[in-house]
């Protein structure tokens, strides 16, 4: 008996019995739609932050200024500089005029520089309270954040330098405060209140809100407000220290190369100081540590999920056991009549193989289904990693072959006058 014969008996006998196959399909199902929506949804979520990572360790480069580490204690975890206190005073930390220094030092080999500074208050504008998110802003730091200027216009050197006070607001703030009409936003005035003070700014350009577009880098609030940098004193923000700042090198330079430059030029800033250091986190390696954790965790989570899969496969072999019982006179009779032990046994187990991998293709294209609609719920939509697909339909089919490999063997070893008394 060929291939395609075992075939056309093992569709045949899942057709006779529906309802069976289909209870014994569902075990496999569940199994590989579980390991398809987790690997699906990992994949997702990895995406997501390694989207959020994007430039880090290419152009943009991390900077931390904290206490100087003993000999001892250095280390080439990328994330060690986070477990040494930042420097928390002007005369420790770099200031503005450092910024500007580091930009003539390097030139065109450096776009732009960011910092983290930001604060909470409120926008007023008649007698409307919004709460606001304050960003003090160099040149670049609505462009190194990813934030679209899609009205108006953003913050320049012109501006900082000539204390100017403008603002760039978000479009939570305008719909709030102006009806959502960018024509009456721009150019108009409005009273920003922090810490106990009153500014007045005037609005020049309107940005995407920080959830639609770039990475936020200060506290959560209901809107936002980039103002100069040289403005933070009117609203009571001290803007004359930073302990955490960005460079974007341009996209000509080699990272490993520019990397080592910069940190070059920030330990002669710092070798005067022995206290404090400032040390250019390399985040190529913590991101290649994120995708390992992300894939340990994939790993782990889909290991747990193929669990049912052996459930699944032990009912596999049960319900084979009961129609190697149930056709006993079939059998009996295919051997009486010339089948060998292995054409009964290839029968059986084709038959079994059938069975999970049709289990196995509706469970990939379920747990697919499910996985990107997962995705897309929280904005960081993925299909299916085609590995995943291949590996869970090969461990269908070898589920298969094992659960039914017993049952097969049962069936062949009968012997044709006992399997023919059968009743």
């Amino acid at each position: 008996m060929n291939i395609g014969e075992s075939l056309r008996l093992a569709l045949s006998s899942l057709n006779n019995n529906k309802m069976r196959s289909l209870l014994t399909l569902l075990g496999i199902i569940i199994g590989i739609t579980a390991v398809i929506v987790i690997t699906t949804l990992g994949r997702g979520l990895q995406n997501q932050v390694m989207s959020g990572m994007q430039g880090i360790g290419t152009t943009t480069h991390m900077v931390m200024v904290h206490e100087r580490p003993d000999e001892e204690e250095v280390s080439d975890d990328p994330f060690a500089a986070l477990d040494y206190a930042p420097a928390m005073d002007a005369e420790n930390a770099m200031s503005l005029q450092d910024f500007e220094d580091l930009q003539a030092h390097f030139g065109e080999r450096v776009e732009g520089i960011d910092i983290e500074n930001s604060g909470n208050g409120e926008v007023l504008f008649e007698d409307t309270p919004v709460s606001t998110g304050i960003n003090p802003v160099l040149p670049a730091s609505l462009e190194m954040r990813g934030i679209d200027i899609e009205y108006g216009r953003g913050i320049t050197q012109d501006d900082i330098d000539g204390q100017r006070p403008l603002a760039v607001v978000t479009w939570s703030l305008v719909d709030a405060v102006f009806g959502g009409n960018p024509q009456e936003a721009l150019g108009s005035r409005i009273d920003v209140e922090a810490n106990g003070q009153i500014a007045v700014f005037t609005v020049v350009g309107i940005a995407k809100d920080v959830n639609e577009g770039g990475m936020q880098m200060g506290p959560q609030s209901f809107a936002d407000i980039y103002i100069p940098i040289s403005g933070a004193n009117r609203v009571g923000m001290d803007a004359e220290w930073f302990n955490f700042f960005t460079v974007r090198s341009s996209a000509e330079e080699e990272t490993a190369v520019f990397q080592s430059d910069l940190q070059t030029y920030l330990d002669r800033l710092y070798r005067g100081n022995d206290e404090y250091t400032a040390e250019v986190l390399d985040m190529s390696d913590a991101i290649k540590e994120l995708t390992q954790v992300f894939a340990i965790m994939t790993s782990v989570l889909s290991a747990i999920a193929g669990i049912s899969l052996l459930v699944g496969g032990i009912g596999v072999m049960n319900i084979m056991l009961i129609t190697v019982t149930e056709r006993t006179r079939e059998i009996g009779v295919r051997k009486a009549l010339g089948a060998t032990q292995s054409d009964i046994r290839m029968q059986f187990i084709i038959e079994a193989m059938m069975v999970c991998l049709l289990g196995g293709i509706i469970g990939v294209v379920l747990g697919g289904l499910l996985g990107m609609a997962g995705t897309a719920a929280f904005d960081a939509f993925a299909t299916p990693s085609i590995v995943a697909v291949l590996l869970a339909l090969f461990f269908s089919l070898a589920i298969g072959v094992f659960f039914g490999a017993y049952p097969a063997s049962r069936a062949a070893k009968m012997e044709p006058v006992e399997a023919l008394r059968y009743e």
